[in-house]
């Protein structure tokens, strides 16, 4: 896993995953061409690409932007390793599986991402989510989960040990999480903020940070979506994030 982390981590030009979360692929196409530089990689979900899957499908082919695919795979192993294999292209250089699918549904997803490789056809990390980070104290209660941290913890170790590349959690969650794995593995965080700028409408992301103190507190990559998409002027939104950026403290 550490080669192929660190090859990943070698290739990011800056610490910024931009979600696209919008209505049409030419509004995604629009905004990229007004970023400037343009983001390390961008996340595309079901939101975007249900609406344009085939034409995402034919850009993820001839693209050279690295794309994160963010499906939280929750499913049978076979379906899961089916839905990896039929990936289009090789740009896709990350994608998310939920941890609550168990052991085998993940390690279904990380061979069928290696058979991508030897077949030539890109090699994905693997990620698995932990906990949504939507989820405060009481609605992770009415699912019978007593503590975040503690299920952050259990699910990032079952995910881990059954071959995932990475883990994706709350910014909140990341002090415990790199003193429990150390810095093997990848730490992607959404939920990343400016505390000082406008609350953004129906914000359902907790234990939100600002990209400074995610990036000290151990997180590889930061998603950032709506401050960038609800921005009045979103080229400035997204010069203030590249210019907040702090680097991790060295080891």
């Amino acid at each position: 896993m550490t080669d192929r982390v660190n090859s990943f981590r070698k290739i990011l030009t800056n610490p910024f995953c931009l979600a696209l979360d919008l209505r049409s692929w030419e509004e995604a196409l629009r905004l990229l061409s007004r970023l400037t530089p343009k983001p390390a990689i961008v996340k595309i979900g079901p939101l975007l690409y249900l609406r344009e899957s085939g034409r995402i499908g034919e850009w993820l082919i001839r693209t050279d932007q690295p794309v994160f695919l963010d499906f939280k795979w929750h499913d049978i192993p076979n379906t899961v390793a089916g839905s990896v294999e039929a990936i289009p292209g090789s740009s896709v250089k990350l994608l998310t599986v939920h941890a609550q699918g168990g052991k085998k549904m993940i390690r279904a997803a990380k061979d069928a991402a290696d058979n991508r490789e030897s077949s030539g056809k890109g090699r994905p990390l693997v990620l698995a989510v932990t906990v949504l980070t939507h989820l405060d104290g009481p609605q992770l209660a009415e699912l019978g989960i007593q503590g975040r941290q503690d299920a952050v913890r259990r699910l990032g170790t079952l995910a881990l040990e059954s071959g995932a590349d990475g883990l994706v959690m709350s910014p909140g969650d990341l002090p415990m999480a790199r003193k429990e794995w150390g810095k093997e593995p990848l730490l992607v965080t959404p939920g990343i903020r400016f505390p000082d700028r406008n609350r953004i409408q129906n914000d359902d992301q907790i234990l939100a940070e600002s990209p400074e103190n995610a990036l000290q507190k151990g997180s590889d990559l930061l998603v950032v979506g709506r401050p960038i998409l609800e921005s009045p002027d979103p080229p400035a939104s997204w010069s203030q994030f590249l210019l907040s950026r702090a680097s991790p403290p060295e080891a």
